[in-house]
């Protein structure tokens, strides 16, 4: 039975899965990063197509009630937005983060690999040599007897 030529095989597996991981993660903070970006272009859409249509209502003529309303809401949706905002940044710097860890699994997985075949690699040389040994010594066997 032949030995095990790269005896880390359970430490690279574990370091495939690990990546694996690592790009989910990463595929779902990216995710959520894009959907609170979405949403943050759609309140500052929103907050534009509100100061068109108050500048419009003041040019008609607006009550004072409605100038209440409108300052109000104003105020609501500029906090909506700030704190979007905010949690995009948030989720921008996670989404920074579970890069970073997917790149370093990544590497790590790399470098099992690399190091794999230099093992193939050296062990495939070893298996040469004796094979060469080997016929080497029938070579000089076979020429003693004739």
């Amino acid at each position: 039975m032949q030995r095990k030529v790269f005896t880390l095989e359970r430490v690279l597996h574990f370091r495939r899965e690990t990546e694996k991981l690592r790009k989910l993660d990463f595929v779902a903070a990216k995710q959520e990063f894009e959907q609170a970006e979405d949403l943050l272009r759609c309140e500052e859409e929103a907050m534009d197509t509100l100061h068109m249509e108050f500048m419009s209502r003041q040019i008609d003529g607006i009550s004072a009630h409605e100038l209440q309303l409108y300052s109000d809401f104003f105020q609501k949706k500029s906090r909506d937005i700030v704190s979007q905002r905010e949690e995009v940044c948030t989720l921008d710097q996670n989404m920074v983060e579970k890069k970073d860890e997917l790149i370093a699994a990544a590497t790590d997985k790399k470098m099992m690999e690399e190091l794999k075949k230099k093992k193939i690699k050296a062990h495939e040389k070893v298996v040469a040599a004796k094979e060469q040994g080997f016929l080497d010594e029938i070579a000089l066997r076979n020429k003693g007897f004739e």
